[in-house]
């Protein structure tokens, strides 16, 4: 669905506020919020010397119940969640993926 434009924003690195505006752009809607929902993802990563963190950041679209997930990291480890500030410090896009939740009563081919 926004493929294209998802790719173009992944592997750049920016900080929350331009990642919700680069979203709405590429989907042409509104989010619910700019901050979205920031969650460490816990991994067991095969090299560990990495010193990355990964983190999911879901965004709810406004005016329907769909959502956009963006996987990201940092290139600084931290110990707490609350430790890392996503509005004023940068990390690297690696996945976007929009998850439509908006599904029709009967079969779209019915219709």
């Amino acid at each position: 669905m926004h493929e294209e434009k998802f790719y173009l924003i992944e592997g750049k690195k920016m900080k929350l506020e331009e990642l919700a505006k680069e979203i709405e752009s590429a989907t042409g809607g509104q989010l619910e919020d700019v901050r979205g929902s920031i969650n460490r993802v816990v991994v067991k990563k095969p090299a560990p010397e990495q010193g990355f963190e990964a983190f999911n950041l879901t965004f709810k679209m406004k005016h329907t119940v769909d959502l956009v997930d963006a996987v990201v990291t940092t290139d600084n480890k931290k110990k707490n969640l609350s430790d890392y500030d996503f509005e004023n410090n940068e990390f690297t896009v690696r996945l976007i993926s929009y998850i439509r939740r908006d599904v029709p009563m009967k079969n779209e081919a019915e219709l």
